[in-house]
């Protein structure tokens, strides 16, 4: 990797996820930590995106990861329905990128598509597949729903997409910035597999 590793968080924070907020608050919070912690990826440029339908909200755009403001009952609050498709669209679009940087964006939700405006799922895929083409690595965490599907749709990999049920959110987070770290070591190269060792494939509410 020549250039600096830039990772886009896509957080849902529809009504769906209150039963689930503070496992996600401590998950995403881990999952900061573990990045500031390693030393290829502590030095990584970061986009959190919180969305549900009463807003989209960039909170930080290609901000150090020393700058980001951690989750808390203050400024996570589930509510609303699930626009995934503008959340993903105005996220890769608020992106700057430089030549030789690495671009990896994470998509976390635990619902299916229902209220975006902007942006159609034919329009995401053909999105994603053309920031694809430049060497972005996307990636899916889908809760309580089939995941699998759901990233198909976006044009995202199956080695890219972990299912899991909300109940153990915690090993999600864990397991994301796990294979992060990883791909930073990597070089930020472009994967179509990144869980590929994650439990030989097995999804993370299937663990023992």
């Amino acid at each position: 990797m020549k250039g600096k590793l830039n990772i886009s968080f896509i957080l849902d924070e529809t009504g769906s996820m209150d039963a689930y907020k503070a496992q996600t608050i401590s998950g995403f919070n881990e999952y900061v930590g573990s990045l500031c912690r390693e030393k290829n990826s502590k030095g990584a440029l970061f986009t959190l995106t919180k969305f549900n339908s009463a807003k989209i909200e960039v909170i930080h755009s290609n901000a150090r990861l020393a700058d980001v403001v951690l989750l808390s009952d203050e400024n996570y609050k589930p509510a609303a329905n699930t626009p995934l498709y503008d959340a993903v669209g105005r996220t890769i679009h608020s992106i700057t990128r430089k030549e030789g940087d690495a671009v990896l964006i994470v998509i976390q939700t635990d619902g299916q598509e229902n209220s975006s405006h902007e942006y159609t799922r034919q329009s995401i895929f053909d999105l994603i597949e053309a920031k694809k083409k430049e060497g972005w690595t996307f990636v899916f965490l889908g809760a309580d729903q089939d995941a699998y599907a759901a990233s198909a749709q976006m044009g995202i990999s199956v080695g890219n997409t972990l299912n899991y049920t909300g109940a153990r959110s915690m090993d999600a987070f864990s397991t994301v910035a796990q294979r992060t770290t990883n791909y930073a070591d990597r070089g930020g190269i472009q994967t179509a597999s990144f869980f590929e060792d994650v439990d030989e494939k097995e999804d993370v509410d299937e663990k023992e």
